[in-house]
């Protein structure tokens, strides 16, 4: 059993206090909000356990503006922790649904600091919630309803999920933040000892929270001893017997099904009924793919030798293409092997296969063949497609769905994205598997044979100009990649096939 309540003294100073939250709104903003309006957009949080505000501006110009058109509150736990304003008039009225589902995200976010730092400072244990993908958010909602009752929840997960930084959020986001943590790791524990832990927690633990990891494992006999801990005895026992859920969070957490094992005769009825009042699921780590990157960023810098460190971006998309079977403690072992072995600063798809030669990358064939079904639904604007997508490649993807033909640049393209056009690069490849002038490369071939299709007798030079190249040669030898013949070869079976049907 660990009890993990002892604090760090390190001194934190402001700056670095608020560095983290305001670097994790701006970039959840930047994702969400289109250009036009994110430059109107004031926003002030409250830190909870920092009565300082944070203020963001994302036009300086604004920095001093007095009027605020739009207000949208930002409340964790029906309390007001900050506010998202809106600096003047818009041409079109803001979206008050899409923005007061931003501002409740917003809220989860001060939040997941607050709880990082909780835990840093008082378990030194550095959470591992990540990311914005939709999956981690409508779990971190989840806590933020039940986690200020002292019921019991139960955690469902995949093994080496981060059931323990679900676990803390739990904990110091409701009452009990102020009293103990206590983790008992049930997988190794003979009867004897499981005993010895659950009185010394009966007779020590008045308030705070318990934390029963890998249930799956207690025997029958420590089932029998849980069980008997949790049933409510007289008040006028002398000895502490009891666990009292009523001041003591009990959380527990498996990879199991355990209400199937109930059913199996391997797990007590009553036992289970007292612990899964609350139940939640962790989602594997494959299934909320856009989380994975966040995650490798956290690890690189908690486990790189030098500041130089880094992962390429091919690198980068072979992580995250992977399907990391043991999720979250896979991905950190994984990053830490590289970190210590890759012979240069910058870690490549070879080091990972030479290092981690499990990680494969997904079959090659596949992802051909999606890649021209996106290319499909770009030239039919068909953009329903790219939902799964991060926010800034869809605006990208829909804006070359409509501006094929002019000079679009990777600067312009990501200018319009509200993102810099490194991420965007490396968004394109991890996404598509395509960088951005080879999607928009295909995309103007595609578009010139559906136009010959249309109309074969084009001329060959009108047809270069037509659909975006300055250079006919350059056209030719694109045109000739993607379709394996010249664009005169294609004109001409085209032809022959109209003749042949008159």
């Amino acid at each position: 059993m660990n009890e993990l309540n002892h604090p760090v003294t390190r001194h934190v100073s402001p700056f670095e206090q608020h560095a983290p939250l305001t670097r994790s709104l701006t970039r959840y903003l930047n994702s969400r909000l289109s250009p036009q309006l994110l430059k109107q957009v004031q926003l002030e949080v409250s830190d909870f356990d920092n009565p300082a505000r944070t203020h963001i501006y994302f036009n300086q110009d604004n920095r001093f503006a007095k009027t605020v058109e739009h207000s949208f509150p930002i409340v964790y736990q029906r309390k007001k922790i900050g506010a998202l304003n809106l600096l003047k008039s818009q041409d079109t009225p803001p979206n008050q649904t899409q923005l007061s589902q931003i501002t409740s995200q917003l809220a989860v976010l001060v939040r997941r600091n607050s709880v990082q730092s909780l835990s840093h400072h008082h378990l030194g244990h550095a959470i591992t919630l990540m990311g914005y993908s939709e999956s981690i958010m409508a779990l971190e909602k989840t806590i933020e309803r039940i986690a200020e009752s002292h019921c019991p929840v139960f955690i469902r997960a995949e093994p080496g999920s981060e059931v323990l930084d679900v676990a803390c959020k739990l904990h110091f986001s409701g009452p009990s933040s102020p009293y103990p943590f206590y983790e008992i790791d049930c997988a190794g524990l003979d009867d004897q000892q499981f005993s010895e832990k659950l009185h010394y927690i009966a007779g020590q633990l008045t308030r705070g929270c318990v934390f029963l990891n890998n249930l799956e494992s207690l025997s029958q006999v420590q089932q029998g001893l849980l069980c008997d801990m949790l049933t409510t005895r007289s008040h006028h026992n002398t000895i502490r017997s009891t666990i009292n859920l009523s001041q003591v969070r009990l959380i527990t957490a498996s990879n199991e099904d355990i209400k199937l094992r109930v059913t199996q005769g391997q797990f007590i009825a009553s036992l289970w009924q007292k612990l899964n009042f609350f139940s939640m699921v962790l989602p594997p780590l494959r299934e909320r793919r856009d989380d994975i990157l966040p995650l490798v960023d956290l690890f690189t810098k908690r486990h790189r030798l030098y500041r130089e460190q880094r992962f390429s971006e091919a690198a980068r998309a072979m992580l995250h293409n992977y399907d990391w079977p043991d999720n979250t403690q896979e991905l950190e072992k994984t990053v830490l092997r590289l970190l210590t072995c890759a012979p240069k600063p910058e870690i490549d798809t070879c080091h990972i296969q030479a290092l981690c030669p499990n990680i494969r990358t997904n079959n090659p064939l596949r992802a051909e063949q999606v890649t021209t079904s996106y290319i499909q639904a770009l030239m039919d604007q068909e953009l329903g497609m790219f939902s799964k997508f991060h926010p800034s490649l869809q605006k990208a993807l829909s804006y070359i769905s409509t501006h094929w033909q002019q000079d679009v640049s990777l600067g312009t393209l990501a200018a319009n994205a509200y993102v810099s056009a490194s991420h965007l690069s490396y968004l394109f490849k991890r996404s598509l598997n395509r960088s951005f002038k080879q999607i928009l490369a295909e995309l103007r071939i595609r578009h010139a044979c559906r136009m010959l299709e249309e109309n074969p007798n084009l001329r060959i030079t009108d047809l270069c100009m037509d659909v975006g190249f300055g250079d006919l040669s350059h056209f030719e030898k694109i045109f000739r990649r993607y379709t394996q013949v010249s664009p005169r070869e294609y004109k001409k079976r085209l032809l022959k096939t109209v003749y042949n049907q008159v």
